[in-house]
């Protein structure tokens, strides 16, 4: 009798375990289910805000226009602007077309031989260098105001000549608001009168550095012209040019001529 009441037990006891292990096994299915049902929901709403890049606009690549939502630059950013200009290659092979046109229109400062192209060459490059460092970093800083050019792309031809043209005398701070173009100005004259300390002592006075400080402006907004109508200057440029050095171009890497940063 005891005996039988042992088997019971015992039998009791293994289903009681069996059943027990079939709770949990549902268990950790169940469990495993939900997990990868959490998994393939989409994440949840993040409480924290990406940062947009003030650079760069998804839309066009690198270009901003003037009509699009206006983003500041931060100091670091000025300062990378800044250092992006002047480490361009752009900027030396101007430097070396500018001591060409200088050679051509009677302009050279130094005489004579290849000594004197290597000192109007470095000369050149200084005015650059200076003028990029005083005008695109130190005065956008400590004026709080953005050294780049926003181009419209649209509009009438007058229109946008008008405003390409009067950049150079308008620009925004850093709150997007316009203001007058102080980091221009004050830029090119600090430039210009740094070049006294390393131009020929014809090329110094107070005179000399007013015409360099106004041929400097012209010369800016003769650049921001170009800038805005690039891609018509670059189809009309493009429709001129033989086929087979079109095809060698389509073969190069392409390059927003017209990007800011």
């Amino acid at each position: 009798m005891r005996g039988a009441l042992a088997v019971v037990v015992l039998e009791f006891c293994l289903v009681a375990c069996a059943v027990a292990q079939t709770g949990r096994v549902h268990s950790d299915v169940s469990l495993v289910a939900k997990a990868k049902t959490l998994e393939d929901l989409p994440d949840a709403p993040s409480a924290i805000v990406e940062p947009v890049s003030p650079i760069r606009s998804g839309r066009r690549g690198e270009e901003i226009l003037a009509s699009d939502p206006y983003r500041p630059l931060t100091k670091n950013q000025k300062w990378e602007h800044f250092l992006r200009r002047t480490y361009a290659p752009a900027t030396f092979v101007g430097a070396g077309e500018d001591t060409v046109y200088t050679r051509a229109t009677g302009d050279f400062m130094y005489c004579c031989g290849i000594g004197a192209w290597g000192q109007q060459y470095a000369a050149t490059l200084a005015d650059k260098e200076t003028r990029e460092f005083f005008g695109n970093f130190l005065f956008p800083v400590l004026l709080k105001q953005d050294p780049r050019y926003f181009p419209r792309r649209s509009g009438g031809l007058f229109g946008r000549a008008w405003y390409a043209a009067t950049r150079v005398l308008v620009t925004r701070n850093d709150s997007g608001n316009a203001a007058f173009n102080f980091s221009e100005i004050l830029g090119v004259a600090f430039a210009k009168a740094a070049s006294n300390l390393y131009y020929p002592d014809r090329q110094r006075g107070g005179w000399e550095t007013a015409n360099r400080i106004v041929g400097t402006i012209q010369s800016d907004a003769t650049s921001n012209l170009i800038s805005e109508f690039w891609p018509e200057i670059r189809r009309i440029a493009h429709r001129c040019t033989p086929k087979s050095i079109r095809h060698a171009e389509e073969r190069l890497p392409t390059q927003d001529a017209s990007s800011q940063y």
